[in-house]
């Protein structure tokens, strides 16, 4: 098929990417000029690329689409999640990317949301949990997904929002939990933590890209699907474990940091909709995943093991 892409250059994009091309498909992937590729580099002349500042638009209809996915986000860092200037224009992006999918006869888009639409909760909650998100990425996460669902039903186009609960994996930034843990135990000798109580239900990056990928292939089942790992584990055990790995001798101090006001202790989504519709997640391969990713970032951090 011939699949429209934005965001491939990113963490979760690059692995979708990867999957689409390994199954067979034209990819033609929005990019910025700014955009770093290393993500993809080893499948670069597998991949038609146009760039933002060209007339892209005019490539799209070119190259008339079956399939759009939208993984494009301007604002992810931390920093960034509260600047409500810079989250709006991911609205105006999508709206003008949903036009031209009309345009075209786009069949399906797809969509990727975040759990942070549903704001703090306890426990492994499914799609039907009311949303109440805490910061302007969240809210606007979830402006998309309304404005997608509208769009969508009224003009008669499948469309797929996808809430991606946490993620590791090879590549990710060097800003986000794991590969930070493991770049300071490469270059300190301790660091300080809270208790490590609260559990978290972390999926390897390749299995989020085949569950984002899976609308290519099904009838019309149209919603929203959590996407998470079925084998919540403790922070602790988490942190504990990459430490055995990397630096026996590096220090923990759990219990040194408070945890943060509000801070949820249990968090995962339930993902009976997306086994019943779409996919099934598989984690029985999450401790051979966690050595490849953790020896990845020993050789980005220079320390071989």
């Amino acid at each position: 098929m011939h699949i429209f892409v934005t965001g491939a250059s990113g963490f979760i994009g690059s692995y979708l990417v990867k999957e689409l091309i390994n199954c067979g498909h034209q990819v033609l992937c929005l990019k910025r000029i700014t955009s770093n590729l290393y993500r993809i580099e080893d499948c670069g002349d597998k991949i038609n690329w146009v760039n933002t500042k060209d007339n892209w638009m005019d490539k799209f209809r070119d190259f008339n689409p079956e399939i759009v996915f939208n993984l494009a986000w301007d604002g992810v860092s931390s920093a960034d999640r509260v600047i409500w200037n810079k989250q709006i224009g991911n609205v105006q992006f999508q709206q003008t990317l949903l036009d031209l999918s009309l345009e075209c006869k786009v069949r399906k888009f797809i969509g990727v949301g975040s759990q942070s639409e549903y704001g703090d909760f306890e426990g492994t909650i499914d799609e039907s949990y009311p949303a109440a998100p805490k910061t302007a990425y969240a809210a606007t996460k979830l402006a998309c997904l309304d404005i997608l669902r509208s769009f969508c039903d009224i003009n008669n186009m499948e469309w797929y929002w996808f809430r991606v609960f946490p993620q590791f994996g090879p590549m990710e930034s060097g800003t986000w939990l794991i590969p930070s843990l493991i770049k300071s135990m490469c270059t300190q000798d301790h660091m300080d933590l809270t208790p490590g109580e609260q559990q978290l239900p972390y999926l390897y990056v390749g299995e989020c890209a085949k569950a984002i990928a899976s609308p290519i292939n099904a009838g019309d089942k149209s919603g929203i699907y959590n996407i998470c790992a079925d084998n919540p584990l403790p922070l602790k055990t988490i942190v504990s474990t990459i430490r055995d790995k990397v630096n026996p001798s590096f220090q923990l101090n759990f219990g040194a940091m408070p945890y943060r006001f509000g801070q949820s202790m249990y968090m995962c989504g339930n993902t009976k909709k997306l086994s019943d519709n779409l996919y099934h997640i598989n984690t029985s391969s999450f401790g051979e995943r966690m050595d490849e990713t953790i020896q990845y970032y020993l050789n980005v951090f220079g320390k071989k093991k």
